[in-house]
């Protein structure tokens, strides 16, 4: 190559994270406050505790909250209850379930007392490469909550490594190549992809990897129509499953459970347990992703193992049992766990 040619190649190429210092914290809260501080950002400060700072960013209203690991950066997102919702507990849970498939990123949840659903964002904080840049994409993300599109990361350039090797453009596409990898838990298969999503054999189940509206995150999925029959029954019924999946997936703080509603009967009333995984450009993702994975997998097998055993007839006599298989109660490796209800467990 000529050196014209070289010097025409590095002077056209965009910028990548890693031509850029790595931008990183001694912890979750000092990142929210150098975000705060910083007069690129523009951020506008609400209310600041030790454990909680609320904050205002392009228009959009966030709370940073403390993990008391310090593993993760945790920010919290409101969107307040409709009319409708304020006044039929179906429609509320309709609504969290709506939440839950069009603002993926977030981990939504119900506070009945405030009529509020609030929406979590999680990122495993020490080990990205630009910490300022997950708590832009989460408010970037939670923007959508106001309008009905949102152009902000079109033009951002994105990259992740393996280590120093490039491992891709987008959270969903190194993810891809991660399942598809010697470092993917052992006896991961491939089994098909489309454009947008592939799906491995993990272990029993079948999870989907899923390219979402921006490349700074990916949601892991799994989901089940073992409850599907029942959404279709009374008021009563809908509602004893909506608060089931809602108390499911409170026994977990980062994990997302719920009920799938779309306009095909076939699989409108399926559910869903899913993970969603924040990287910022210039990390190395390898071990962000092997962490989330294997403790999102450990939690979906005990809620496998809680189905296969705790849900049984003389607990939930109201389901068919006879669609399980199976299982030896010697191999269970979970802790024997009730029927969550989260009208219960507010």
């Amino acid at each position: 190559m000529s050196l014209l040619s070289t010097l025409k190649r590095l002077l056209t190429r965009p910028e990548r994270a890693r031509d850029r210092p790595r931008v990183a914290y001694p912890s979750p809260r000092a990142a929210v406050l150098a975000f705060l501080h910083d007069p690129q950002w523009g951020a506008r400060l609400v209310e600041q505790g030790e454990e909680r700072i609320v904050f205002e960013y392009d228009g959009v209203i966030g709370e940073w909250l403390d993990d008391p690991t310090g593993d993760w950066l945790h920010l919290r997102f409101r969107d307040p209850f409709t009319e409708a919702q304020r006044s039929n507990e179906l429609a509320m849970y309709e609504g969290w379930a709506a939440h839950c498939a069009q603002h993926t990123l977030f981990r939504w949840d119900i506070d009945e007392q405030t009529q509020e659903y609030y929406g979590d964002a999680f990122a495993l904080f020490h080990e990205q490469y630009n910490q300022l840049e997950c708590i832009w994409g989460a408010f970037n993300s939670a923007k959508l909550l106001r309008e009905g599109s949102n152009r902000i990361a079109m033009g951002r350039s994105f990259d992740l490594f393996f280590g120093d090797r490039d491992a891709g453009n987008s959270v969903a596409g190194s993810l891809w190549r991660w399942f598809d990898s010697p470092a993917a838990p052992k006896g991961t298969r491939h089994l098909k992809g489309t454009y947008r999503e592939e799906w491995f054999e993990t272990g029993s189940a079948v999870c989907s990897v899923m390219q979402e509206q921006w490349a700074y995150y990916a949601r892991v999925a799994y989901t089940n129509g073992d409850f599907q029959p029942y959404m279709s029954g009374s008021e009563e019924q809908q509602l004893r499953l909506y608060r089931l999946h809602l108390g499911l997936q409170r026994w977990f703080p980062r994990l997302r459970n719920f009920v799938i509603q779309t306009d095909n009967p076939e699989n409108s009333g399926a559910n869903e347990t899913s993970v969603a995984i924040l990287v910022s450009s210039g990390t190395d993702a390898g071990p962000i992703f092997d962490r989330v994975f294997r403790e999102f997998y450990g939690q979906v097998i005990e809620i496998t193992e809680w189905f296969n055993f705790d849900f049984n007839p003389k607990t939930a006599p109201w389901f068919d049992h006879s669609i399980k298989k199976p299982q030896r109660r010697d191999q269970r490796q979970s802790p024997v766990r009730g029927i969550p209800d989260a009208k219960e467990n507010r």
